[in-house]
C-alpha cells in the first residue's frame, strides 16, 4: 500500500516500518508483545540492521512501539498509537472503516470542532475564501448520482478544509488539518452505502449559504445539523437505528 503522504518515494526503512505496522495492526503482533530479535527482524524483511532500526524509530515516532535497552521492542497499546499519522491512517486501512467505535469518536470530536470553524468562517471569511467554499459545494453537486466514490470523497473533504482555511484561525486550521485523513476514512466508510453523499448535500449547502451571509451563528448551527447526521449514518452503517438528519 502507498502512503498518501509519501507517495513520491520510500525509503528502505519506510517500507520496513510500513510492513511492521501492518502486522501490527492486522493483530500477528499483539500489544505489549516483545516483537522479535532484531536478527530475525532483519532477515524477515531482508534488510539491513541500520535499515530496521530506522524503521523502528519510525514505528516509535507514531507511537506504535516504544524501544526500551534490555527489554527490546515492544507493542504499545492500541489507545497510545497516534491515530492522526497519516500512515497510521493508510495501516489501518480497512479495520478503521470497520470499527464503529473509531468512527463514531471521530465524529463526535468533529462535532466539537467543526462548528466553531464554521462560525469563524462567517465571522471573517473574504470573498475569495468564500467562492472556494462555493466552488468545493458545487464540485459536490456535479457528483450528485456518480458512482465514482473516490471523486465525491475528495471534494467533501475539499469542502470541510476550504472551511476551516475561511475562518482564518491557525488553531481551528491546523486541528482539522491533523484530523483529515481520518475524516477521509469516515467518508469512505459512509460512501459504501448509497445515498449518503446525496442525502447530506443540503446541510453542506447550507452552511455554505449561511458562511456567504456572514451568519456566524446559523451557518455554526448549520454545521452542527451537517455533522449530527455525519454521525447518525455512521451508526446505521454499524446496525444502530437512525436517529437523525445526513454526513
Amino acid at each position: 500500500m502507498t502512503s498518501r503522504s509519501t507517495a513520491q518515494w520510500r525509503s528502505g526503512a519506510f517500507i520496513t516500518a510500513e510492513a511492521i505496522g501492518q502486522a501490527i495492526v492486522e493483530g500477528e503482533f499483539s500489544e505489549g508483545e516483545r516483537l522479535p530479535l532484531e536478527a530475525e527482524l532483519a532477515s524477515r524483511f531482508s534488510v539491513s540492521r541500520n535499515t530496521l532500526r530506522e524503521a523502528m524509530k519510525l514505528l516509535a515516532a507514531k507511537s506504535m512501539v516504544a524501544i526500551a535497552p534490555r527489554r527490546g521492542t515492544v507493542v504499545l497499546p492500541r489507545a497510545e498509537w497516534n491515530v492522526l499519522d497519516p500512515d497510521v491512517i493508510d495501516w489501518f486501512g480497512a479495520l478503521f472503516r470497520a470499527d464503529p467505535q473509531f468512527l463514531e469518536e471521530l465524529a463526535r470530536t468533529r462535532q466539537t470542532i467543526e462548528p466553531a470553524a464554521a462560525y469563524e468562517a462567517a465571522r471573517s471569511a473574504d470573498p475569495e475564501q468564500v467562492n472556494a467554499i462555493a466552488e468545493a459545494y458545487r464540485g459536490m453537486e456535479e457528483l450528485r448520482g456518480s458512482d465514482n466514490a473516490a471523486d465525491q470523497v475528495t471534494v467533501d473533504v475539499a469542502f470541510h478544509l476550504a472551511v476551516a482555511d475561511a475562518g482564518n484561525n491557525r488553531f481551528i486550521q491546523s486541528i482539522i488539518r491533523s484530523i483529515i485523513h481520518a475524516v477521509r476514512a469516515n467518508f469512505e466508510a459512509l460512501l459504501e452505502q448509497p445515498g449518503n453523499f446525496e442525502g447530506n448535500l443540503k446541510n453542506h449547502r447550507l452552511v455554505y449559504e449561511a458562511i456567504a451571509a456572514h451568519d456566524p451563528d446559523r451557518a455554526r448551527a448549520s454545521m452542527e445539523r451537517l455533522l449530527e447526521q455525519s454521525l447518525s449514518d455512521t451508526k446505521e452503517l454499524f446496525g444502530s437505528a437512525r436517529t437523525g438528519n445526513r454526513h
